[in-house]
């Protein structure tokens, strides 16, 4: 075994987690819980791998590739791929922190994103980067492994809007994000993955565009959120994460 390879697959989730670990404010969440929800990550795996599988048989086209047609690989990464890997996240986020003592700040909902997904990321890349070698090392420390980070914090940015909602037993809030931590990861991840399956040459460099995008938002949207010092019973802005004691955000004007 190429150690040097292996230590480049875990090396980007460990730093990322590091990262994200730091941006924690208030208060950090205990190592014990970051612990948890790592391996819940790997949980994850197990269950996209069962899913896929089985579902793969029936519905064929979840397995489809880019020779298939655009169309079935768009069924094919968009269901087969981000419904059943974000879905396999969602749950064990939400089974593991919705009701957890822990879970006080909206920042909290990244951190757990955030860990769950790269515990899934981990393990795929480990599995990756030993048959593909350290070009691949390279190219998936750049682009995957932050993807699967990038997902999470879209995941965990309305799981926690949904939280703050349930504490203020705003339940039509509440139901919209919490469909929205699930439905959007799952749209990011889709077009991640589908812009680079296709090897069309201008959705290539859509692809290329998004991931840029998507480093800027995820990093401007840590930023903004650990500067949150305020607890899940106050109000937040939907739209720019400001918290406000009224009923309009002093920032941006919404409508709380």
């Amino acid at each position: 075994m190429n150690y040097l390879v292996l230590f480049l697959s875990i090396l980007p989730s460990i730093l990322l987690g590091q990262y994200i670990y730091n941006k924690d404010k208030v208060e950090k969440e205990p190592g014990s819980l970051l612990i948890k929800l790592f391996l819940l990550g790997i949980v994850a795996v197990i269950i996209t791998l069962a899913l896929s599988l089985s579902l793969g048989e029936i519905f064929p086209i979840l397995n489809a590739e880019r020779e298939d047609g655009y169309f079935k690989l768009f069924i094919s990464t968009y269901i087969g791929v981000g419904v059943i890997e974000e879905g396999s996240k969602w749950l064990m986020l939400r089974l593991a922190t919705w009701k957890n003592k822990n879970f006080t700040h909206i920042f909290d909902a990244l951190v757990y994103a955030a860990f769950i997904s790269l515990g899934f990321a981990t393990v795929e890349n480990v599995l990756y980067v030993i048959n593909g070698g350290l070009t691949v090392a390279i190219l998936r420390a750049i682009l995957s492994v932050p993807g699967h980070f990038f997902f999470s914090i879209f995941m965990g940015y309305y799981y926690g809007l949904a939280k703050q909602a349930d504490v203020a037993n705003n339940y039509k809030f509440k139901n919209k994000n919490m469909f929205l931590s699930f439905l959007v990861p799952v749209l990011v991840h889709g077009t991640f993955d589908y812009s680079l399956l296709t090897e069309n040459y201008i959705l290539i460099l859509f692809y290329f565009i998004f991931v840029i995008f998507l480093y800027i938002k995820s990093f401007k949207t840590i930023k903004q959120f650990s500067r949150v010092t305020k607890s899940l019973k106050d109000k937040v802005c939907s739209k720019c994460g400001t918290f406000s004691d009224g009923n309009f955000c002093p920032n941006c004007g919404n409508k709380l």
